[in-house]
Parts: C-alpha cells; sequence; structure tokens
C-alpha cells in the first residue's frame, strides 16, 4: 500500500512538472513590487533552517530535530526540497531524511503561508520498543510520504522567523515535531526606482 502511495505521489508531482512547463497562462518572472522603499520579485525563492522537537512512534521517547528546506518555483507551481536529522539529542541523531515536495503558497507584506506534501526517502538505525533488547545493528532505507505547514511571520520583506509542522511516515516508522525556523527569501531586487524629493 506504501509502495502504491509513493508512486501515486510521484506521478502527481510529474504531472504538475509537465503542466508547468506547458502551461500558456501568461506568467511575468521579472514582476515586481515595491515596498518599504525598495524592489522584490513577487515569484521568489526561499530557505527555512530551524530546529525543534519530535516524536517517533516506535521509539516512546521525546526528540530532538534540525531541518533545512528550500522551496523554489517552476512558472505558477512550487517544489520543495530538503532534510532532517532526528535522534535523541541535536548531537546523538540516528535518522536521516531527504523529500522532494509539491505544494501550495500564499505571501503577503507581513508573512508567508505554504503547505508541501511529496515523497521522502528515510535511513536510520532505530530500536523498535522500549526495552533492553535493542537491536541497534539494524537499519533501515524505507521510501515514505512527508508533509508540512509552514508559517513565517517578517521582520523585512525577505527575511522572517516562523515555525513548521511536519510529518515523515514510511511502513516501519511515522516521526512528526515542530520547529523553529529562519526565513531567507530571495526576494530583493534593489532600491526604488523614482525622482528624489526637491530639497526645501
Amino acid at each position: 500500500m506504501l509502495r502504491n502511495l509513493f508512486i501515486f505521489t510521484f506521478f502527481i508531482l510529474l504531472g504538475d512538472f509537465c503542466f508547468a512547463q506547458s502551461d500558456t497562462a501568461k506568467f511575468d518572472l521579472k514582476e515586481e513590487i515595491t515596498y518599504d522603499g525598495k524592489r522584490y520579485r513577487v515569484h521568489n525563492s526561499w530557505l527555512s533552517v530551524g530546529a525543534g522537537p519530535s516524536y517517533n512512534s516506535k521509539w516512546p521517547k521525546d526528540e530532538k530535530n534540525v531541518g533545512a528546506d528550500f522551496s523554489f518555483f517552476i512558472k505558477q507551481h512550487y517544489f520543495r526540497v530538503g532534510g532532517y536529522m532526528s535522534g535523541v539529542d541535536f548531537t546523538a541523531s540516528n535518522n536521516y531524511s531527504f523529500h522532494l515536495c509539491y505544494g501550495l503558497r500564499k505571501e503577503k507584506e507581513k508573512y508567508n503561508l505554504s503547505a508541501f506534501i511529496g515523497p521522502s526517502s528515510s535511513y536510520f538505525r532505530r530500536p523498535l520498543s522500549d526495552s533492553t533488547n535493542y537491536n541497534l545493528a539494524t537499519v533501515y532505507n524505507e521510501l515514505g510520504v512527508h508533509a508540512c505547514v509552514e508559517a513565517v511571520y517578517k521582520i523585512k520583506y525577505d527575511v522572517g522567523i516562523g515555525g513548521q509542522i511536519f510529518c515523515d511516515y514510511n511502513q516501519v516508522q511515522m516521526v512528526y515535531g515542530v520547529r523553529i525556523i529562519a526565513y531567507f527569501s530571495g526576494a530583493y531586487r534593489g532600491i526604488k526606482y523614482g525622482r528624489k524629493p526637491a530639497k526645501k
């Protein structure tokens, strides 16, 4: 069943990619807005980096996770590539996961909201129960599904802070958690053009 879900998700991503390439609707890659005396690109990519607590369904102890995501666009469609690592501490990770997702975005002057879903690949060495008989020699390499919702408050138009809620599921385990993130977008284009005000 998980394999079918992975294949289904892959073809959704592939279909959206092909649609984006063949879309004949007017799309102005260089479209800009002005805010606070500066020019910013309407269609822009961004980087989210953060850390926070998480939980693993097969290891009933609190964990910590660190993750990074790069979100980019192809015409009107947004994609995300990223990864995270988790474990009992930031320096003791034993779960590594990477994902490629398709998503939706809503950006305004003071906030950026987005949601993504897509296939993931996880590599981990993990006990499957809380007992004294851990089998830490077992290594897993599993395909799954990753989903994430992100909300950012912008300190400047292209820099902000916010939070993520994420879930990564495969047939062996489910990891879910939150992160406090820093947001950096590539929207900045320069100082606003225009005539300087006359001196009084």
